[in-house]
């Protein structure tokens, strides 16, 4: 059902790596590239006035196909602009006629917004 709404493309990028200080750190490997996604900006939460420095939080939502096997850490990048995300949660509703259905996504960018 996701091809149907699908916005963009993504690649599902696994697994962890080490750098030269032999710190755990995120590896940027490809798990699938070219699945049809919908990401979706589900809400947006500002920071309480009482801080020193406002913020806006954004929830964003991904519907993946169920077939794509998306795990919590695992990373979603977004093909057409380029921007990373990792899961926060990954939800599979029910259905009462077992047919595959999509799997939902809460994600957090972590890419450093361009524009």
């Amino acid at each position: 059902m996701g091809a149907e709404t699908a916005n963009t493309t993504a690649t599902i990028l696994r697994g962890t790596g080490q750098n030269q200080f032999g710190d755990t750190i995120d590896a940027q490997l490809p798990v699938m590239t070219g699945l049809p996604v919908t990401l979706l900006e589900t809400g947006r939460n500002v920071q309480d006035p009482s801080t020193p420095t406002p913020r806006t939080i954004r929830e964003i939502t991904c519907i993946v196909p169920q077939y794509a096997g998306v795990i919590d850490t695992d990373r979603i990048m977004d093909e057409s602009t380029g921007d990373t995300y990792i899961i926060i949660s990954v939800t599979t509703p029910g259905t009462i006629i077992g047919a595959p259905v999509d799997t939902l996504c809460a994600l957090k960018r972590i890419t450093a917004q361009t524009t």
